[in-house]
């Protein structure tokens, strides 16, 4: 930068600091000093609630302590030592879903003895990555009570199957304070829909799991319950908003867990775990008794959803909810709708879409490669594959004023609600630049400022971004604003589903994301990587996340940023990433969940997948089909593990 430019730069801090005095003095300053009066009480509730939350996580564990279960009637198998119930219990989680079901109908293991092993399990899992928020401590009378009521009995599907639910959902006598302070010690009187209905069909509920401080970011981390790392790596993050969900799982500590999507909450954690999620159409698997962390959202499709390990046990769930009449009377804006069989039109090869630029970010090596092999190896077996150019939907919408629509679809309000509800909080260390950035959003001053100066000046400096513009100046400066807006983004979907029947594709393949797993301080710098996500909650598009292929030595070192201030942050958190899972994203139009999973079977069956992360005994030692090699701490060092 030349010295005229950094005086120029300089009058207009110093103009800028100026402008905003009467606003310090009529509004911030006294805002900040009731804030600063509320943070003792906010810091009193985390102190007390972390002290309620040690003394269950204790209990939890003190009841499946191989040790002190040596007596119990409850527990299945040989129990003439400790040695033994942990044989017991290394059986139980070493079988998949399919088989650990076939197990509990047949009755070879009890609902008590498979509670009891996956709790001894994710206690230790929780220990290392922090994923888990609090544990329901009814999980173990539920058990006991399945046990009892269907012995030698015809069985309820999901008879005695553990899972885990992200922390936002709405379950009885516990919070969902999405990681604000001012949420604790505020029970909830009544338990969200989906939950009844697994409860239902016989699974068990026994933790809730951590989230962003607010909802509304991949990186999993808030003051009230801490930072959630990524069993993969501990200096990545399992993404978000579902990131605690996706950990548990990825680390063996849960059979599959749920969560919810709003701009990429279910894929980005499944990417980024090497897991796999499907993001329904929004009223194929609804939802609401939840805390939404949007309140009031614009036109983005807002859906339910499963983490599993494979694209199997996903259809299996997925085919138990939806449509189901049961769960449509818990939750009528729920569609009757049940997914179709789709086996006899087996024969018929679905014609496929793909890209690997959505115009706006652009996408690291890793997951571009992703795509193209997984493409390459469908044309090789005979599909037909057509590229799908997003810029040429219509001239009109480019992808930077589609970006745009959906930063202003995600906050119509500007960030007003998040600014409140951030308020007295303290804030994450991860996500303090996003919370201020919401909430200077709100002063008319710097905001004007940062619109039609600072944004458009710094395209001339070293912090030039096109992606950074495009977000600063989503605004909507009053209500017709956002029904302009929302106009605009139906003609959108109007005319990308015309350009998809043009196209006559079936499915369409693209990156599952911008990168691979990030070190924690990068999500809040690269919030516009959503974009890649969110674009199908925008179009209520059904998208999933499927593995293909671990990342390769050395291959994201070579990334091309040219000058873009974004890019070399993207390139920086792509930096080490070899071995870390990488996936795709499949895509179907609306209320064609059958559509998507058939193409996620499919990319299953043709890719190489990735492996299978195992927590093996007290040594802290995972395993992968067989082959042990060091736990945890391996990870921490970053030594991605071998095939």
């Amino acid at each position: 930068m030349s010295c005229l430019a950094k005086v120029f730069v300089g009058f207009l801090v110093f103009i800028f600091y100026l402008a905003s005095i009467p606003f310090l003095i009529m509004y911030a300053i006294p805002k900040v000093l009731l804030e600063k009066c509320r943070k003792p009480s906010r810091n009193r509730k985390i102190r007390n609630f972390r002290v309620r939350q040690a003394d269950a996580f204790t209990d939890f564990e003190n009841r499946t302590l191989p040790s002190k279960l040596l007596h119990s009637e409850r527990i299945n198998g040989s129990k003439e030592n400790a040695d033994e119930i942990e044989k017991t219990f290394q059986t139980v989680l070493a079988m998949d879903f399919p088989t650990l079901r076939e197990a509990l109908q047949s009755e070879k293991f009890n609902a008590y003895t498979v509670l009891s092993a996956y709790v001894w399990r994710a206690i230790k899992i929780n220990r290392k990555i922090n994923c888990i928020t609090e544990v329901i401590k009814e999980a173990f009378t539920d058990a006991a009570r399945l046990d009892d009521e269907y012995r030698e009995q015809p069985k309820p599907p999901l008879f005695g199957i553990p899972f885990s639910v992200k922390s936002n959902f709405y379950v009885t006598g516990y919070e969902a304070t999405v990681g604000l302070a001012s949420l604790l010690e505020q029970r909830e009187t009544t338990t969200c829909s989906l939950v009844k209905f697994l409860k239902n069909q016989g699974a068990i509920p026994f933790c809730l799991t951590n989230l962003p401080q607010g909802l509304l970011s991949y990186i999993t981390s808030n003051p009230v319950y801490g930072t959630t790392k990524n069993p993969w790596d501990f200096s990545r993050t399992p993404g978000g908003s579902s990131g605690g969900e996706a950990a548990l799982l990825a680390a063996g500590g849960t059979v599959f867990g749920i969560g919810n999507d709003l701009v990429g909450s279910l894929r980005i954690p499944a990417a980024f775990c090497g897991l796999v999620s499907l993001k329904p159409t929004q009223d194929r698997l609804h939802e609401s008794e939840m805390h939404p962390g949007l309140p009031g959202r614009g036109r983005l499709g807002y859906s339910c959803g499963f983490f599993t390990r494979n694209v199997e046990d996903q259809e299996y769930l997925l085919r138990l909810v939806i449509g189901k009449p049961e769960y449509q009377q818990m939750s009528p804006y729920s569609s009757l709708s049940p997914l179709l069989d789709t086996s006899s039109d087996d024969k018929r090869k679905p014609v496929i879409g793909w890209f690997v630029d959505d115009g706006f970010c652009s996408v690291s090596p890793s997951n571009q490669r992703a795509v193209e092999e997984t493409i390459g190896k469908l044309k090789e077996l005979g599909y037909e594959v057509k590229e799908f150019k997003v810029n040429d939907i219509d001239t009109k919408f480019h992808s930077h004023a589609v970006a745009d629509m959906l930063f202003r679809n995600v906050m119509p309000d500007n960030g007003e609600y998040m600014s409140e509800m951030y308020g007295s909080e303290p804030y994450d260390r991860y996500m303090s630049h996003f919370i201020r950035l919401v909430r200077y959003k709100q002063v008319f001053v710097i905001r004007w400022l940062a619109q039609h100066v600072l944004l458009p000046l710094a395209q001339y400096t070293p912090l030039k971004s096109k992606q950074v513009l495009c977000l600063g100046k989503a605004y909507n400066s009053d209500p017709a604003c956002v029904r302009q807006n929302q106009e605009k983004t139906d003609s959108y979907k109007m005319k990308w589903i015309r350009y998809w029947k043009g196209l006559g594709i079936d499915a369409l393949i693209c990156p599952s994301f911008i990168t691979p797993a990030q070190p924690f301080k990068y999500p809040v710098l690269l919030t516009t990587g959503a974009f890649i996500t969110g674009l199908f909650n925008m179009l209520d598009c059904p998208s999933a996340v499927v593995p293909v292929a671990p990342v390769r030595e050395k291959e994201n070192d070579k990334f091309e940023t040219n000058g873009d201030f974004v890019l070399k942050l993207q390139a920086a958190a792509i930096k080490e990433t070899s071995g870390m899972p990488n996936s795709v994203q499949i895509v179907a139009l609306p209320n064609q969940e059958e559509m998507c999973l058939k193409v996620m079977r499919i990319v299953e069956e043709i890719s190489e997948g990735v492996q299978v992360l195992r927590w093996k005994s007290e040594n802290q030692t995972i395993w992968t089909n067989g082959d042990s090699f060091e736990c945890f701490e391996r990870f921490e060092k970053k030594i991605a593990p071998k095939k």
